[in-house]
């Protein structure tokens, strides 16, 4: 006999696939699901993973909400702007890119974006409460976005090239053991 559904916050949206999230500093569980597929089957599917759910509910627990505009957001930007500059003026040259336009926003499933066409960088403003070499790995990371778009061998050898020990610090930044 199957256990209760554990409760959870449901969106149906236009996709192929059910996703799930637990939510950092409550642990409220999120579930997106295709348009047509039956309550039941959404049931059943949140149903078989309770154990996961649980797992990722106390994880959750130990980490802050996600951060939202306001005066503390405001004094994380004020914060990690000029640390950002700073990291941009040494890597930019060092890695021979164009300087990209920069900004920062509140972003809760990333540590940065690029966009290469645009020459755009984003940066969370969560990256504030991270230590130094973590904003670099990320700034790295991103400026390496616009040698080599996408994650293939290609981007993974102008990290390697630029910043050796960057799995660790990207395993680090996203609390993981490094394999």
């Amino acid at each position: 006999m199957p256990g209760p559904v554990p409760a959870y916050t449901l969106t149906r949206k236009r996709m192929k696939n059910v996703r799930m999230v637990v939510r950092h500093g409550t642990g409220e569980v999120r579930v997106s699901a295709p348009m047509r597929m039956p309550q039941r089957d959404i049931d059943a599917w949140v149903r078989s993973k309770s154990a996961w759910i649980t797992a990722k509910q106390a994880e959750a627990l130990d980490h802050p909400a996600p951060l939202a505009p306001g005066p503390e957001a405001d004094s994380l930007r004020r914060s990690l702007a000029p640390v950002l500059e700073s990291l941009l003026d040494e890597w930019v040259p060092r890695m021979g890119v164009p300087h990209p336009t920069w900004r920062m926003r509140i972003m809760h499933s990333r540590w940065g974006s690029c966009n290469k066409t645009t020459r755009t960088v984003t940066f969370s403003v969560e990256l504030a409460r991270k230590d130094y070499h973590l904003v670099e790995y990320v700034v790295v990371h991103e400026l390496a976005h616009l040698i080599e778009a996408n994650h293939g061998p290609g981007f993974y050898a102008v990290m390697d090239r630029h910043l050796p020990g960057w799995r660790e610090h990207r395993a680090e930044l996203n609390g993981r053991q490094v394999d």
